[in-house]
């Protein structure tokens, strides 16, 4: 087994995120479509190792996705990226998914 096809489970993806003006996410882009966010069922801060050279700031939501999907979330403040725990991309390969 090659190190590429390791790879931690539940690590952090990039995603693509539409926000409303007050930074909220009202849509995700998962496999190259849309999908609106139907609710923001709770938000929440971390801001931890502010003592490191490497401190964590981000903005927690844990949201419901069309068609009934949740999905957590989180935009790291410094970068203003945003990020998806766990698989926030499923592909359809051959009739199953991966």
């Amino acid at each position: 087994m090659s190190e590429r096809s390791l790879r931690p489970l539940g690590a952090p993806r990039p995603l693509r995120v539409i926000t409303t003006p007050a930074d909220v996410p009202a849509a995700v882009v998962l496999d190259d479509r849309q999908r609106a966010v139907v609710a923001v069922r709770e938000d929440w801060l971390v801001q931890d190792r502010w003592w490191t050279d490497e401190p964590v700031d981000r903005h927690y939501f844990d949201l419901l996705l069309e068609p009934g999907r949740p999905l957590v979330v989180y935009r790291e403040a410094r970068s203003g990226l945003w990020y998806a725990h766990g698989e926030p991309a499923r592909r359809r390969v051959r009739g199953r998914r991966t």
